[in-house]
């Protein structure tokens, strides 16, 4: 990456770089597979199928593993099952189980100085629901989820060309260049390669860091870090201390 790179945004996938979903989105899918197919899956199975790309919808990438033992379910069935594990009757499922992989007061030195925003495949009211979980929602004025994006989810860069959009229509014009997006997977860092924004690749905790961090940079990452904490500081190896507007 250049040096004395300005970015004014950080737009941020969520799972797997700004909470651990080893024990919620992770465990829905061994569960619902199991329920259909009586076979267990490990992480390592999980992470094959989003290391091929294309399953930013962890619905989709469920139904295709229940698909690939030979079965035909319908992913209407496959995502009620997998819903009933992970929102829970009243939301007290599995989504309750995601710690958070970035401090309070990171996300709070990055506010300082960018505008922050979520561009996540979870359906919108999860992402919201997380974001009141975590008491961060007055650090994300802009969230684009899965209603946002239709069948143009990542590694489509539609998610994050929208985000400016919604970011000029809010009054805060942005270039590509002026921004920044973090995420864990191939998909991430292909989209944010489309749209020509810097990408930040995160191994996630749960991942082989020796084998996903050569992924990512394989994929467009001009930067990988092995824990989001790390941002300000590389940040600003990068130059990078211009104040920006807020959105209003």
């Amino acid at each position: 990456m250049p040096e004395n790179t300005q970015l004014d945004a950080l737009l941020f996938d969520m799972d797997g770089v700004l909470v651990d979903v080893s024990r919620s989105y992770r465990r829905a899918i061994e569960e619902t597979v199991e329920h259909f197919t009586g076979r267990q899956i490990g992480e390592n199975a999980i992470q094959r199928y989003k290391n091929y790309g294309g399953f930013e919808d962890d619905w989709k990438l469920t139904h295709a593993i229940i698909t690939d033992t030979a079965m035909e379910v319908p992913i209407s069935r496959v995502i009620a099952e997998f819903q009933e594990r992970y929102r829970g009757d009243d939301w007290d499922g599995f989504i309750t189980e995601e710690p958070p992989l970035i401090d309070d007061s990171v996300i709070q030195t990055l506010n300082n100085n960018h505008i922050l925003g979520i561009v996540t495949g979870r359906p919108e009211e999860e992402a919201e629901w997380t974001l009141d979980y975590q008491d961060w929602s007055g650090y994300f004025p802009l969230v684009v989820g899965k209603e946002k994006q239709g069948d143009r989810q990542k590694p489509d860069p539609f998610p994050l060309e929208h985000s400016l959009n919604m970011l000029a229509a809010a009054g805060c014009p942005l270039d590509p260049d002026q921004t920044a997006y973090i995420g864990d997977s191939v998909d991430d860092m292909q989209a944010a390669s489309e749209a020509e924004m810097w990408r930040i690749g995160v191994v996630p905790p749960y991942v082989d860091a020796d084998e996903h961090a050569p992924l990512l940079k394989e994929n467009g990452a001009h930067l990988v870090l092995e824990d989001p904490n790390d941002l300000p500081d590389a940040l600003s190896a990068l130059g990078d201390r211009r104040a920006t507007p807020s959105v209003s």
